[in-house]
């Protein structure tokens, strides 16, 4: 998934009436189901999300399904001040790489309003949100009642080649600062970049596809 601004700031009604000031973060723990995303194939991807919008700091624990039958887990840490991210995985081994993620500063302003509706009994409000990359759609579902992020529906831009991908946000909350704390793996690794994986809005490997349609949801 993506790390990226959206290409048009529109003012979003919707969260304006509602009185849904920008918060100083996010956090989340989440499911996505996924099939023949343009980006992704079908996978399942389980796992937390944390953003620092104040800070540009973000950071997942995660656990990647993909097609082929491999399981991928991890930790992530990205840092907007001096653009280096880490990847951690089970074993304890901890990679730095340069980071370009591109941080929300908070709630997105978006492109389309297409309406309220209800999750189950609970009102959510369906919000377009436009990405600099062409061949995922991204539909954002937000309860204006609680401010909070309920859930991301992907669609595959070109409908001759269809896909599909939900992710649901339980638990939503504000990140605590532990969850940027990197361990000592990682901070023995401070300064030791390598292009062993990127950790971008082009392409991310052993790393969170949650996370990046995450932070796309929230980029203003």
């Amino acid at each position: 998934m993506k790390f990226l601004s959206l290409a048009f700031l529109m003012i979003m009604i919707a969260l304006a009436s509602a009185g849904c000031a920008n918060p100083s973060g996010f956090h989340a723990t989440f499911t996505a189901n996924s099939f023949n995303m343009a980006d992704a194939g079908s996978s399942y991807e389980t796992g937390q999300v944390n953003i620092d919008f104040v800070g540009q700091r973000a950071s997942s624990v995660f656990e990647f399904y993909a097609q082929d039958g491999k399981i991928y887990s991890g930790l992530t840490w990205a840092f907007g001040t001096n653009q280096t991210a880490y990847f951690m995985d089970t074993n304890g081994n901890c990679q730095e790489s340069p980071s370009n993620v591109a941080f929300p500063t908070g709630w997105p302003a978006v492109i389309k309003d297409d309406g309220s509706y209800t999750i189950g009994v609970y009102p959510v409000e369906m919000l377009e949100v436009e990405s600099e990359v062409t061949s995922v759609n991204q539909t954002v579902f937000f309860d204006t009642d609680n401010c909070a992020l309920v859930s991301s529906y992907l669609t595959n831009a070109d409908e001759s080649n269809p896909g599909f991908s939900t992710i649901n946000y339980f638990n939503v909350g504000l990140p605590s600062e532990a969850a940027f704390q990197l361990p000592q793996a990682c901070i023995n690794a401070v300064g030791s970049s390598k292009s062993i994986f990127k950790f971008n809005h082009r392409h991310v490997q052993s790393a969170s596809k949650a996370l990046q349609h995450t932070l796309n949801a929230l980029s203003k």
